[in-house]
């Protein structure tokens, strides 16, 4: 099981890890078990496994740690760290959803031919009103 597991790419990024490395750290020294957890935030009861499980997808969304931050009484930015993370998280985001990168590369070139188009044009425009000027 274990060779697995290490053939398995990790689906969360470090930012996201440490967040969910704070509910657990919080909810181990509260004794609260991952299906109580779950249930408090009226997901399924392995949601907090699966969120837990570095291979798998889940994650906890902002309205998730605004609820265990209520649940625990602690304040909302207990879940994140004091100053950012060095890595580049979009760039890691982008690197574990390749789907993701794909559409983002697509909408850039679009973006990229919509502004050398624009740029055409009024390059076109600038020269079609020097050349009446020149006619006067």
């Amino acid at each position: 099981m274990t060779a697995k597991k290490e053939q398995r790419e990790i689906k969360k990024t470090e930012i996201e890890l440490y967040t969910i490395n704070k509910v657990r750290e919080l909810r181990e020294s509260r004794n609260v078990g991952q299906k109580r957890l779950s249930l408090e935030l009226k997901l399924s009861e392995s949601y907090v496994g699966q969120t837990e499980d570095p291979y798998n997808k889940a994650k906890y969304n902002l309205n998730h740690l605004n609820e265990i931050a209520r649940f625990f009484n602690v304040p909302y930015s207990y879940f994140f760290p004091e100053t950012h993370v060095e890595k580049d998280c979009v760039e890691e985001y982008l690197d574990i959803h390749p789907k993701l990168r794909a559409n983002y590369e697509k909408m850039m070139k679009n973006y990229e031919e919509k502004a050398r188009k624009k740029l055409e044009e009024q390059e076109r425009k600038i020269k079609a009103k020097a050349k009446t000027k020149k006619k006067k």
